[in-house]
C-alpha cells in the first residue's frame, strides 16, 4: 500500500500555463541519496497531481552544479522517476550542469 504524504500548499518554483518547474538541489553522491531523491520527487509529484489542474506539465529541474557524482546518475534519475510514476503524469527531467 502506497501513503500519500500531506506536503502542505503546493509551491513550484514557476509556472506557466499549465506548466509547473521544479528545481531540485539534493546530494547526489550515493546510491542510497539518489534513491531517497527519487522517492521524495515522485511523492511530492503525486501529492501536486491531487492539488494542481488536470493534465499539468511538470518540468523537474536537478541542479548538479559542483557535485562529483557517478557517471550514470542522470539515468539512475531519470529511469527511476519514470519506473515509479509511469504515464501517470506528464514530465520533463533536466540536469543543470
Amino acid at each position: 500500500m502506497h501513503t500519500i504524504l500531506d506536503w502542505g500548499q503546493v509551491t513550484p518554483e514557476g509556472t506557466k500555463g499549465n506548466e509547473f518547474l521544479y528545481v531540485h538541489n539534493h546530494d547526489l553522491s550515493s546510491e542510497d541519496k539518489i534513491e531517497r531523491t527519487i522517492r521524495f520527487v515522485v511523492g511530492r509529484l503525486q501529492y501536486y497531481k491531487m492539488h494542481l489542474p488536470p493534465n499539468a506539465s511538470h518540468i523537474i529541474k536537478f541542479d548538479i552544479r559542483g557535485q562529483r557524482l557517478p557517471h550514470n546518475v542522470e539515468e539512475l534519475i531519470s529511469a527511476g522517476i519514470k519506473a515509479k510514476l509511469g504515464e501517470s503524469m506528464h514530465f520533463i527531467i533536466d540536469f543543470i550542469k
